[in-house]
């Protein structure tokens, strides 16, 4: 776990029974947000339940998942070792690692009932660092790990791999349109068709984006039922929250992918501290 997570009681108990499976290699838990000071943090506790938690849910059934991510994890001392542990050199070591465990033949599970509460940013710029260097990390997983595409055995980390490789392509996709717009709009020029505001398609990409929001608000209401109350947040997330993580994801997650590799050089961040209310 990271140093400023707390656990429930339960969190094994719920955890070490996957591993009646001598197949199972790791448990991912169930991260909460613990500080909801302000419309960030909520809205950050909202994306945890719909996108982080029912994405883990989604990749369950494909049979391997993207990341069992520092904040609550569970191992195998075996599959760790055979894996070759942590690469310090990476800039999300937890990514890589899942990718290595599944690459061995291990099974990773979710396990929702593990919850675990964290603090997550509650200033822009804080946040936007995060997520760069999670970006960064991202791409630099995508890189070295890119034989699954033509080793016929890792199949099953087919979906997993493309799904992340195809989200920074859109986030490109995304930032390319809004600049073409942008552009056009200085000269005078309204561009047709492509335009970052809601138009036909972006309101329905925008209602499908809140449906599954509220999906896994839902889903995970069972196991934290306030997380109902923060649900309203949720409206920032396509209008506002999306667009700058595209943003991040497109230049840091290509960054990471086309930087060289220094598995050696342990991967350094500053922490910032933020002061509880």
């Amino acid at each position: 776990m990271d140093a400023d997570t707390i656990p429930e009681p339960q969190v094994l108990t719920v955890m070490v029974q996957h591993f009646k499976s001598p197949n199972v290699g790791a448990v991912a838990g169930n991260a909460r947000v613990r500080n909801r000071n302000n419309w960030l943090s909520k809205l950050q506790a909202v994306e945890f339940s719909s996108v982080i938690g029912l994405l883990r849910r989604a990749q369950r059934v494909w049979g391997r998942i993207m990341c069992v991510s520092g904040v609550c994890g569970m191992f195998r001392k075996d599959a760790l070792l055979q894996a070759g542990m942590y690469s310090p050199g990476m800039a999300t070591e937890d990514i890589d690692l899942t990718f290595k465990l599944q690459r061995n033949n291990f099974d990773i599970r979710y396990e929702a009932r593990a919850l675990v509460w964290m603090e997550v940013p509650e200033d822009l710029g804080v946040l936007w660092r995060q997520r760069c260097r999670w970006a960064v990390g991202l791409g630099q997983a995508l890189k070295r790990h890119r034989d699954i595409l033509w080793t016929p055995k890792q199949y099953r980390l087919y979906p997993v791999y493309v799904e992340s490789f195809l989200s920074i392509l859109w986030a490109w996709t995304f930032v390319a349109i809004s600049a073409f717009w942008a552009v056009g709009m200085l000269f005078g020029h309204s561009p047709y068709g492509g335009s970052p505001l809601p138009n036909y398609w972006g309101v329905m990409i925008f209602t499908c984006c809140l449906g599954q929001l509220l999906v896994g608000v839902l889903i995970d209401a069972k196991y934290e039922r306030g997380v109902l109350l923060e649900f309203p947040f949720a409206i920032f997330y396509p209008c506002f929250y999306w667009m700058v993580m595209s943003l991040s994801s497109a230049i840091y997650s290509t960054k990471g992918f086309v930087t060289k590799l220094n598995l050696s050089a342990p991967v350094t961040w500053r922490v910032e501290r933020q002061s509880a209310n």
